[in-house]
């Protein structure tokens, strides 16, 4: 009989002398048993406040991960350092070949667009713009048919002069210059140089 259903008699008895000191004194010494034995747990539960002996349990086996479990503790431990993150994940990032915070397949999908950021390569492709303007950057129509004209290697202000299938004896020119015939006189010729004699 438990001690509530034994306080329950008592409480209720109508026979004259049935509650005898014996009856009531033994209900008493139970309930205070009792609450013993529950402060004694209390107590063993080590200043775990609001939580049960086997919570506490759990708390200690859990090697000092606060607010995790045991499970959560291998898992992370498993993880090889990669903290906020499942193995599965970490295994991703690991195939993903050093490219941080993007997936396997959108690594594949960079790897195949050919260093062509910004563009796939069924977009370059497509683009007939770019592929017509053969690297000429930032040229319109009109200046890039001007600049198909100009010999590779060509410089600015310079004669491109040679003696190629010239007579023998013909003379490479490197400048020329204008200038009247009293200026002419005046100075010391190069042979380099095409004078042309204006006025």
């Amino acid at each position: 009989m438990s001690i509530k259903s034994e306080a329950i008699i008592i409480r209720d008895e109508t026979t004259t002398g049935a509650n005898t000191a014996a009856r009531v004194g033994t209900n008493l010494v139970s309930i205070a048993d009792d609450l013993i034995a529950k402060q004694s747990e209390i107590d063993l539960n080590t200043a775990k406040v609001g939580i049960t002996t086997q919570q506490a349990t759990d708390i200690t086996t859990n090697n000092a991960k606060v607010g995790i479990t045991s499970n959560q503790s291998t898992a992370i431990t498993a993880n090889t350092a990669k903290v906020g993150i499942t193995t599965a994940q970490a295994s991703e990032i690991t195939a993903n070949n050093a490219k941080v915070g993007i997936t396997s397949t959108q690594s594949s999908d960079i790897t195949t667009n050919n260093a062509k950021v910004g563009y796939t390569e069924s977009l370059v492709s497509a683009n007939t713009s770019v592929v017509a303007n053969t690297a000429k950057i930032s040229f319109d129509s009109a200046s890039s048919t001007k600049l198909g004209g100009i010999e590779t290697g060509a410089e600015v202000n310079t004669i491109n002069s040679t003696t190629t299938s010239e007579p023998t004896g013909s003379d490479l020119v490197y400048n020329v210059v204008s200038l009247t015939q009293a200026e002419y006189d005046a100075g010391s010729p190069v042979a380099t140089t095409f004078y042309l004699i204006v006025g």
